[in-house]
Order: C-alpha cells, then structure tokens, then sequence
C-alpha cells in the first residue's frame, strides 16, 4: 500500500514524538538510572535552548511540549533517510519513526558526550554517555532492520 510523502512524514513525526515523550517520561516513571539517561540527554538539549533564546518560566509545558515536537519533525527526517537506506520491504514502516527517534536521541547523547570530552575532564560520564549513544543508535538500526541479528540456527 503506497502512501503519499506527506502522509508518510507526518506518521513518523506522530511515532518519533511518541517514542521521544516516552523517553522523556523514562526519567521520572523508572527509578533504574541507564534508562533515566536518554531523558535526562533530552532535558539537557533544551536547558541548551534556553540559554540560546532565554528562559521560559511561564509558558514551560507549552515550549518544553513544541521542542518535543520539534525533535519529532526531526526524528521523522532521520526516519525518511533510513526509509531510503533501507532495502527491506518486510520492516512494517511505522518502525522507521522509532528508529529515526532513537537514532536522534543516539546523536544528541554523542554530542554530549563530546561537549563533556572538550570542557572538562569527567571521563565516566563521556563513557556512559557515549555507551548509551552507540546502543540508541544500535538499537535504532536493528529496529529499521538495516541491522540484522541472527539467533539461533539460520533455515
């Protein structure tokens, strides 16, 4: 069944900012603190926006609601270059929304871990970071299916 592009896109905005408010959530829902850390990455990046464009005291829920969102848009992109790098027609396609939110958030836990690398010298928290990174992004490749894991006999 063939989509238009549009409709395609805004799937995967809708699945990427569901991924990433679940992500969000694990930070306060989870009290196991590697599954906090993708939460916690996604706090960080908009703190960062907030010292760009200024605090947002009144209207928080609202902004902090758009950055997600945002993120989503760009989750949905990361979702429509894994749809054009990916071979497989058996990946049921909502799947590439999650893997693009996953493989966002993989990205910004890099770019953390980098930040943290340059300014100080907290190497612990550039290894966790940067081990969190690599299985988002593992993750997100084996759930697009352009990483294959195979378990058990091959038939």
């Amino acid at each position: 069944m063939s989509h238009p592009r549009s409709v395609t896109f805004a799937r995967d905005t809708v699945v990427a900012t569901a991924v990433l408010a679940g992500l969000y959530g694990l930070a306060y829902g989870v009290q196991f603190q590697p599954f906090q850390i993708p939460g916690y990455l996604l706090i960080v990046g908009f703190d960062l926006l907030e010292v760009v464009f200024g605090p947002v005291q009144r209207h928080f829920d609202l902004v902090f609601g758009a950055y997600i969102v945002g993120l989503g848009v760009v989750g949905a992109a990361a979702a429509q270059l894994l749809r054009l790098g990916n071979r497989r027609t058996d990946v049921p396609q909502w799947k590439l929304g999650v893997a693009g939110a996953l493989a966002l958030v993989g990205v910004l836990s890099f770019l953390f871990a980098l930040g943290v690398l340059v300014t100080t010298t907290q190497t612990t928290t550039v290894l966790l970071t940067g081990a969190v990174g690599l299985t988002l992004i593992a993750l997100a490749g084996w759930v697009s299916g352009l990483l294959r894991v195979e378990i058990g006999p091959a038939q």
